[in-house]
């Protein structure tokens, strides 16, 4: 009875953090309206570092695992065809596998543990230094200023990102498996065109921007929910890396369900 109190509990717990999650990303958006400057120039300032701090500073290790994780795919691919069906259908499931779950699933686990715990930090000690309300009494948006710049640096960071591993891992994946097989690198190439479909490539980009306003959203929302305690930056930290991940397996189980 204490593991079903305990789990209801939780249920209730992440249903109210839910709903708080989404009124916050609702008034975060609430800003774009036609009589709004929003890419005004400090804000653009703001959008720019982030997207440089989220993205471009991120691609060499992104480029680096996608190597890595190609070659080591592909070999076990290699090793399961040879030993079940052969190569004909190897470039069919190291891009399905590739497309639909490791270049999402991995940039997403990169963009959380590298910037999602970041913006927090930042955000976090920003409000105890007193900065955050400095601006407020200014009449400056703390969404404007602070919130939308993040999740849209997150978003388009996601997506460019999740493209450069998916593109980089499905080039030494195929180079190992052309290797290994002596199959003609243009064949290769071509009969992987052939399986990217406009539907795949959608719900490709569907998922990915789905996976930066959510990072994006959840880094915000614990980097403002930080208290005047310096203490509550490593708990409100924490807190957006467990809940980061959780709410990309759900939406990742989603789209699994749904894509079959």
């Amino acid at each position: 009875m204490k593991f079903l109190d305990w789990l209801g509990h939780k249920c209730i717990e992440l249903f109210f953090y839910t709903i708080d999650l989404t009124c916050f990303l609702i008034q975060a958006c609430s800003i774009w309206q036609p009589h709004r400057n929003v890419f005004n120039r400090a804000v653009y300032s703001v959008f720019l570092d982030q997207l440089i701090l989220t993205g471009i500073h991120a691609t060499a290790i992104i480029s680096f695992l996608a190597m890595f994780a190609g070659i080591a795919i592909a070999s076990q691919l290699v090793f399961i065809m040879a030993s079940v069906t052969g190569a004909n259908d190897l470039i069919n499931m190291l891009a399905r596998l590739i497309l639909s779950e490791m270049g999402p699933l991995v940039t997403g686990f990169v963009m959380i543990g590298r910037s999602c715990s970041a913006i927090v930090v930042e955000l976090g000690h920003t409000k105890i230094r007193g900065e955050i309300a400095s601006l407020e009494y200014l009449g400056i948006d703390v969404n404007d200023y602070f919130v939308i710049p993040r999740i849209l640096s997150m978003l388009i960071s996601q997506v460019i990102l999740a493209l450069c591993f998916s593109a980089v891992m499905l080039f030494f994946g195929m180079l190992f498996s052309s290797l290994i097989y002596d199959l003609p690198a243009q064949k290769s190439l071509e009969e992987l065109l052939s399986l990217v479909s406009t539907g795949s490539l959608f719900s490709f980009m569907l998922k990915n921007c789905l996976f930066g306003i959510i990072i994006g959203t959840v880094a915000c929302f614990h980097g403002l929910s930080v208290k005047n305690s310096p203490t509550q930056v490593s708990k409100q930290m924490q807190k957006s890396i467990v809940m980061s991940i959780v709410f990309l397996l759900v939406t990742d189980g989603y789209f699994i369900i749904f894509t079959l």
